[in-house]
């Protein structure tokens, strides 16, 4: 009996590997043959074709009996809009991340009415940098939330494409962030170092290569942040940051877009296990007082420290 099996994430000779493995392990499989976005296996009977997508699905990659038709932008929303329940993390995502950003904004008036009022230049000096750096905070926590929300394998590519997204997003934005309050110097070590570990950590999903992706992405994301925060510190930074804070912004959501469709949608052993409102709420919480403590309060370089 042959079997076509449709699968577009065989990139490489490492892919051919795992899947050839995937292959043997399973009774019955009597040849099978690579092809370009599919694999034709010839079995005698003892297999069924529903089980050798499965397997294939378990290593991450996506597997259809059918050819796999990928969505336009606009029927994807179209789709989002007509199917709530296919989307339902997604929907619990967005509502996440403007409940919280409500939230912090709130509890960031709070604190400026109860103690940071009395700060010299309060307004002047930080009111915007706090702004961005709650953006940045639940645009990157909702990006690692979505992706925790599901429990499956990914293929090295996709793995990799995690590490280097979060890494090299989470070093520019924070580290520029930081750079123009507190020098380049402040800027480059903290952006680089939580760059670093956001990019080690959502990396992990594929082993080391996507760990080396991410970690090498946050090396460089974190100093190239601070040097930008740092050079325009001089020249019109706060025209330069809306654009830079919504492109960076688009990055991470459409990370979160290819998650969703390389990964999620064609792929019938991914679970869902969204993590809880609260935990995401806290963590998101945590990083903007550390992270706003550190601007307010941190220690400044260069520039930054004579004014």
């Amino acid at each position: 009996m042959k079997t076509k099996v449709y699968c577009p994430d065989i990139e490489c000779e490492s892919c051919i590997k795992v899947l050839t493995k995937v292959l043997e392990k399973l009774p019955g499989i009597e040849h099978f043959e690579f092809k370009h976005n599919a694999v034709e296996v010839t079995s005698d009977g003892q297999v069924k074709p529903s089980e050798i997508v499965s397997a294939i699905q378990q290593k991450g990659y996506r597997a259809s009996l059918d050819e796999l038709h990928k969505m336009t932008l606009t029927e994807r929303f179209r789709d989002f809009r007509k199917n709530p329940q296919k989307y339902a993390v997604e929907r619990l995502m967005l509502r996440n991340t403007v409940l919280t950003l409500l939230a912090l904004f709130a509890l960031n008036l709070f604190a400026y009415f109860t103690f940071l009022k009395s700060v010299p230049d309060f307004l002047a000096k930080y009111a915007w940098w706090i702004l961005y750096i709650d953006v940045s905070v639940v645009s990157i926590g909702a990006a690692i939330w979505h992706i925790k929300s599901y429990k499956t394998n990914v293929t090295s590519m996709v793995g990799m494409m995690i590490g280097m997204t979060f890494g090299m997003q989470t070093g520019m934005m924070l580290g520029t962030i930081i750079a123009a309050t507190n020098g380049l110097f402040v800027g480059g070590i903290a952006g680089m170092v939580l760059a670093v570990g956001v990019g080690f950590y959502n990396g992990r999903c594929c082993g080391i290569m996507g760990i080396m992706e991410g970690m090498m992405a946050g090396v460089m994301g974190g100093v190239m942040g601070s040097m930008i925060g740092a050079m325009f510190r001089v020249d019109n930074i706060l025209w330069f940051m809306p654009a830079f804070t919504i492109i960076n912004v688009f990055i991470m959501w459409g990370l979160s877009y290819m998650l969703f469709e390389e990964v999620v949608e064609h792929n019938t052993t991914t679970r869902k296990h969204p993590v809880d409102f609260s935990t995401f709420f806290f963590a998101c919480l945590l990083a903007s007082i550390a992270l706003n403590a550190l601007i307010i309060y941190g220690p400044r370089t260069g520039i930054a420290a004579v004014g």
